[in-house]
């Protein structure tokens, strides 16, 4: 088998597979949709308490944490990574905090 013969037998095979680069562009961009997701959820957080509706910044946390902790759920079920375990737990946690109050807090309303 020569050169060319292997290289498009490991196109074929790979085909329609992500290569290294674009798992790790995916992983940057994972990362940085947090960052930002945080960012506005800090914002929604202030404007909540400048307009009085403390229901409001509950909800951006309940999304943002559920986020935060579903991401390192997955990333703890592929690596096996005991420290994902816990920043999923921790978020998860803190996520289903603010839900549950959140709904308390609108049935109070």
């Amino acid at each position: 088998m020569n050169k060319e013969e292997i290289l498009a037998k490991s196109r074929k095979e790979n085909e329609g597979k992500s290569d290294e680069r674009e798992l790790q562009i995916f992983a940057n961009a994972s990362k940085i949709g947090m960052a930002v997701g945080g960012i506005i959820s800090v914002i929604i957080v202030i404007f909540s308490r400048i307009v009085d509706q403390p229901l409001l910044g509950l909800c951006a946390w309940a999304v943002y944490f559920g986020m935060f902790g579903s991401r390192h759920l997955y990333h703890f079920l592929k690596s096996k990574e005991k420290i994902r375990l816990v920043q999923a737990l921790i978020g998860i946690s803190f996520g289903l905090v603010c839900f549950i109050g959140m709904i308390v807090l609108g049935l109070q309303k």
